[in-house]
């Protein structure tokens, strides 16, 4: 495997907003709550490529899914996401015979002054009823075979990733990605795809960052502009909801029931 996965120091796209700031929601989980009422409610979710963990932390958060759990290839990106999942766990007040949860309750300079709370990671097995049930996990989801992330889940986000799976593992590591995703997931669940285009997948290769993805890109033949919705048609996940109100598209497929 290669040293380098995309993770570029100087990255300053959509996946590091949530992370910078934890009061400020990402906009892409926002519009997707949009498109599809109840996405992530109350629903068992998979973050892959988690980065720092901004999105997973919010969906477990402020979006009340049922379970989460990120996994990113880099485990410094992980230790970061650990450390997030820490800090705001620290901030809820915990719920009551009377009350749920409140988030971002306690100041994070209380925090800061008192120490981050005992957390422990949840799991998607059910083994855990804590709230919120968030794990992280540092893993080339694409090839691994972990029965912790394997599902079934019903939404699948791959956030600001296909680029780099792509570039790793040419058109037919694409097409195990895919096929993984539909086994991963529920019936009728969801996989969300923020789409990079061939232009972007031209700006990832840089002789000082990973200098195989140039030789691998001249192997591609699938473009995410035109292939993607077929190769996920043959998997059986169709397409029911896109915006390019983002810098970027975003794209939901649902799994035929």
């Amino acid at each position: 495997m290669a040293t380098h996965w995309g993770n570029y120091s100087d990255y300053s796209g959509p996946a590091n907003v949530a992370a910078s700031a934890t009061h400020v929601r990402d906009p892409r989980l926002d519009l997707l709550a949009t498109l599809v009422p109840g996405l992530f409610t109350a629903k068992r979710c998979l973050d892959i490529g988690c980065n720092a963990g901004g999105v997973s932390c919010q969906l477990a958060f402020d979006f009340q899914a049922a379970t989460v759990t990120g996994v990113d290839i880099d485990p410094k990106l992980v230790a970061q996401a650990k450390k997030l999942l820490a800090l705001r766990a620290s901030r809820v007040r915990p719920s009551t015979k009377d009350t749920k949860p409140t988030v971002e309750y306690f100041p994070i300079s209380a925090v800061l002054e008192n120490g981050f709370v005992e957390t422990r990671e949840g799991s998607t097995s059910g083994s855990m009823t804590a709230w919120p049930r968030v794990s992280f996990t540092p893993a080339d989801w694409v090839v691994v075979a972990d029965q912790d992330t394997s599902g079934p889940y019903d939404v699948i986000l791959a956030l600001s990733v296909i680029k780099w799976i792509h570039l790793e593992h040419l058109d037919q590591g694409l097409k195990t990605f895919f096929s993984k995703c539909s086994l991963s997931l529920s019936s009728g669940g969801y996989l969300i795809i923020e789409l990079q285009t061939w232009e972007s997948y031209e700006k990832a290769v840089r002789p000082s960052k990973a200098p195989h993805f140039s030789k691998n890109m001249k192997q591609l033949q699938y473009r995410p502009e035109t292939s993607f919705d077929e190769l996920l048609a043959e998997e059986g996940l169709l397409l029911c909801a896109s915006s390019e109100a983002l810098p970027r598209p975003i794209k939901v497929y649902r799994k035929h029931a």
